[in-house]
């Protein structure tokens, strides 16, 4: 596994989002330590803030910038996050995510990422409510007729398709329901995200997600929450996950891609400008959580 951060980690200041500017996030984060990136193309693509240089006419321009600014920091993209429908749901079988503003954010989405280097496409699913319900087998049969149509542009441009895991009532919270649309899709660059705060705030344990899905994760969100029906994103340790766990899990199935943390919520309450310790401590975090050491405290605090 390798150490990995979403750039939304700065991307916030004193709570308000889409407030800093992509080449900021990845400067302060080369700096912290980090060797790998997660492009947070969603929070890039959001029309009316301050910054959504994807909704540029120069988006593609901007894209090449990063990828030499990677080059010359001594960082690299592997995992991205493509644009998502805010609130999640459509209210028809027919309606496009987003209608055409959406189609053409998930083009550049692709575009961009194949521009960076990324290996793994982070996508959310859909839900479809009719009448103003959720019918299960619908948006089931929505989003397999969905990520169908995009695989082939994904796979032209050389860029994995990573589908998340989802929060709360939603269909795709149920990690079974994620399987059974990748194993359908059956295609080879079409793989699971676990987002460990879906899972705990959803009812299931994230480690058991884990082995669940095994062989077909290709992407992590790690982040933690009190359970409590809110996506928190906070930091490990802040929550109820047990992280001992979720990371043998992690070992035991041989994952070998991003551990890449999705915590915009620790660093951004705070105003930008104090941000930077908190960043540098992340990843001191992350390479805690992935060394012997977080296992080696686990049985010293058996004792007590």
């Amino acid at each position: 596994m390798r150490l990995s951060t979403s750039t939304n980690l700065m991307n916030f200041d004193a709570g308000k989002p889409y407030m800093v500017s992509m080449e900021h996030a990845m400067s302060a984060l080369a700096a912290a330590g980090y060797r790998y990136l997660d492009a947070n193309f969603c929070g890039m693509s959001r029309e009316n803030t301050r910054f959504a240089p994807m909704t540029e006419d120069d988006w593609e321009c901007r894209a090449h910038a990063w990828r030499k600014q990677a080059e010359d920091t001594g960082v690299a993209f592997r995992q991205g996050h493509a644009w998502f429908l805010r609130g999640g749901y459509v209210s028809s079988p027919d309606e496009a995510p987003g209608g055409a503003f959406g189609e053409e954010m998930m083009r550049r989405s692709v575009l961009a990422a194949e521009i960076l280097g990324v290996e793994w496409l982070v996508v959310h699913p859909v839900g479809v409510k009719v009448n103003g319900e959720i019918v299960p087998e619908v948006t089931y049969q929505y989003n397999l007729a969905y990520f169908r149509r995009w695989q082939p542009f994904f796979a032209a441009h050389h860029v994995g398709m990573a589908i998340e895991n989802m929060g709360g009532s939603h269909v795709f919270a149920d990690p079974k329901m994620l399987c059974r649309l990748i194993d359908e899709i059956g295609a080879q660059n079409v793989g699971a995200c676990l987002d460990t705060g879906h899972a705990n705030f959803s009812g299931y344990d994230a480690a058991e997600c884990v082995r669940m899905i095994g062989h077909r994760l290709r992407a992590t969100h790690i982040n933690d929450n009190n359970a409590i029906g809110r996506d928190e994103h906070l930091a490990p340790f802040m929550g109820t996950i047990q992280w001992t766990q979720v990371v043998q899990a992690l070992r035991d199935i041989g994952y070998q891609h991003d551990f890449s943390f999705e915590i915009q919520n620790y660093t951004g309450k705070f105003p930008l400008r104090i941000q930077g310790d908190l960043v540098r401590f992340t990843c001191t975090l992350g390479n805690y959580l992935l060394s012997e050491e977080l296992f080696e405290d686990a049985e010293r605090l058996k004792q007590y």
